[in-house]
């Protein structure tokens, strides 16, 4: 069993640590994710000496993989290294007002902090930088100023003097990677339960290291750049049906090491053919139309096992997919239903008629209704195939005259949504319902 140590260290040294590179984050820390009021709370914290937390470090001589603060490339750190398990967004916000990226500024008059804006920044002597406060010190700040008050030299000094505040580090020593996992997930849950994608993306950096990061997310980002914006825990998913026939993530943990890396083999090919075809074959050029990007999790499990395409019902595959996103397959009890469509899946050759079956003995039918439009907006799954009709009849932009498409470069040729009749015309006229039928949104076509 490791050992807790307990102790103190000022804002500046261990800010200074993050800059030198001597203080890394291992490979299961997410990256800097605080926006510039939160930055601006935490300097109001510690000018109000309000405690702010305890900073948790892991010291360990096992060869980890790690990165530094700001840079996403990993590296297998060797010999003793201090991982920041908790406390990286506060000691990189401080970093950054620092080094003046992130401009906070500071009320000499009322001792408010403040991020900067075009009326803050037209007062410089009532509204002082920090950056430049941390930097220059407070008396040459003060004396810039004009401002001769000794009070207000008082709160510049208190001000300056935030980096020197200690504040309390626990250094874990002894504790093994899977160990340190878990008091990681632990602590970063505060007190609640973290999702379970979360626990196996833990867990599989902790059996792989650097296989989620020089793997996965890095998928994830080629498939960002070709206007798949999918997140990671899509992926995972993915992965578990391929490595396991099921969609629960816990599952995943029973597979062996070279099992897991075969199957991401097959299901980044499976995915990278599914979205070939939904592009090129059914005209889907994002995800921004899908109901649930959990439909693809089925596919992608069923062309895993035909990997090279000549061998798969791809006209089955697209219909069944389409009438699942249609009807909302995947809404409530995802998993379940999933579940029960990969065992269909794993255990067929021709799947989708079993499959087709399955989703109208759940639905009822298979046809749509004008009934089941009442009330749809946007966010309806019908929006998909009223998407793909209008583009299939030939459907232009009202102005560009350009082909209807989600792909269309820069903003002006994005496809907008707007009512077909504006509220304030109908709302006197029509029954609730009609007159929210009449304002179903619609694409700008002609």
């Amino acid at each position: 069993m490791g050992d807790l140590g307990v102790g103190t260290e000022t804002i500046n040294a261990l800010v200074k640590e993050i800059d030198d590179g001597k203080l890394i984050l291992p490979e299961i820390q997410r990256g800097y994710v605080w926006n510039r009021s939160q930055v601006r709370d935490l300097l109001d914290s510690l000018y109000r000496s309000y405690p702010i937390g305890a900073i948790l470090v892991w010291q360990t001589d096992i060869p980890a993989p790690g990165h530094a603060v700001g840079s996403e490339t990993l590296s297998k750190a060797t010999g003793t290294t201090n991982f920041l398990l908790d406390g990286q967004q506060r000691l990189t916000s401080l970093l950054r007002v620092t080094r003046g990226d992130v401009d906070i500024r500071f009320n000499i008059d009322t001792e408010s902090f403040a991020v900067a804006d075009a009326a803050t920044k037209k007062q410089p002597q009532l509204w002082i930088s920090v950056t430049r406060v941390f930097k220059e010190g407070a008396v040459a700040v003060w004396m810039k100023i004009g401002n001769g008050s000794t009070e207000s030299l008082e709160r510049l000094n208190r001000l300056e003097k935030l980096k020197n505040q200690s504040v309390p580090v626990l250094i874990l020593k002894g504790f093994d990677y899977e160990e340190t996992t878990d008091i990681f997930l632990r602590v970063n849950s505060k007190g609640t339960r973290l999702r379970a994608a979360e626990l196996a993306i833990a867990q599989l950096a902790f059996r792989l290291p650097g296989f989620v990061s020089d793997e996965i997310r890095e998928f994830e980002e080629d498939l960002d750049h070709e206007g798949w914006d999918f997140d990671i825990r899509f992926l995972m998913r993915c992965l578990t049906a391929v490595a396991t026939g099921q969609s629960k993530y816990p599952a995943l943990a029973q597979i062996g090491e070279d099992e897991v890396k075969s199957a991401w083999k097959r299901s980044q090919k499976a995915v990278e053919l599914f979205l070939t075809y939904l592009r090129q074959n059914a005209g889907i050029e994002s995800a921004v139309f899908l109901p649930s990007v959990n439909a693809l999790v089925g596919p992608v499990a069923y062309l895993a096992r035909h990997p090279s395409g000549k061998t798969a019902d791809v006209d089955g595959l697209l219909r069944w997919f389409l009438l699942a996103s249609t009807w909302g397959r995947y809404g409530a009890a995802a998993e379940t239903a999933l579940d029960q469509d990969l065992k269909i899946i794993a255990s067929e050759a021709a799947p989708f008629s079993l499959l087709v079956d399955r989703l109208r003995q759940v639905n009822g039918r298979l046809h749509v209704e004008a009934a089941d439009l009442d009330d749809a907006t946007s966010a309806s799954p019908f929006m998909l195939t009223m998407y793909l009709a209008c583009r299939r009849s030939g459907a232009t932009d009202w102005w560009t005259k350009a082909a209807l498409s989600t792909a269309g470069l820069g903003k002006s040729n994005k496809i907008e949504l707007h009512h077909t009749f504006p509220k304030a015309l109908i709302s006197e006229k029509y029954e609730r319902k009609d007159g929210q039928r009449a304002r179903q949104p619609c694409v700008p076509v002609c």
